[in-house]
């Protein structure tokens, strides 16, 4: 598959699947400690701003398909607390959206 990723085309150091998920495990248990010791807040617990800092969507044009055959264009913006992505419309309402399918669009 053309799109395909993989760990060895990435430079991993091993592709063996016993370190690797021993890794996620332990960076797992890591993240729900901080998160548990915030109260369950994902700002006090870095979660949000971490998760933002690597969400590849943030700052593109996309558009998001939602339920009830409804779509919504827009940049997106920000993930806020409850982990809905907000998307900036081109009228300037920021909607959050935490349901639907998000389409990455390439600008014209």
């Amino acid at each position: 598959m053309p799109t395909a990723g993989s760990l060895a085309l990435a430079g991993a150091v091993t592709t063996d699947r016993d370190p690797l998920l021993r890794a996620v495990l332990r960076s797992l248990e890591d993240w729900y400690g901080r998160w548990r010791r915030a109260g369950g807040d994902p700002a006090v617990s870095g979660l949000q701003e971490t998760y933002a800092a690597g969400c590849a969507t943030l700052g593109r044009t996309v558009r998001a398909e939602l339920p009830g055959d409804r779509s919504i264009v827009g940049e997106a913006v920000a993930v806020d607390g409850d982990g809905r992505l907000v998307l900036a419309t081109g009228e300037g309402v920021q909607e959050p959206v935490g349901a639907g399918d998000i389409v990455h669009l390439r600008a014209v």
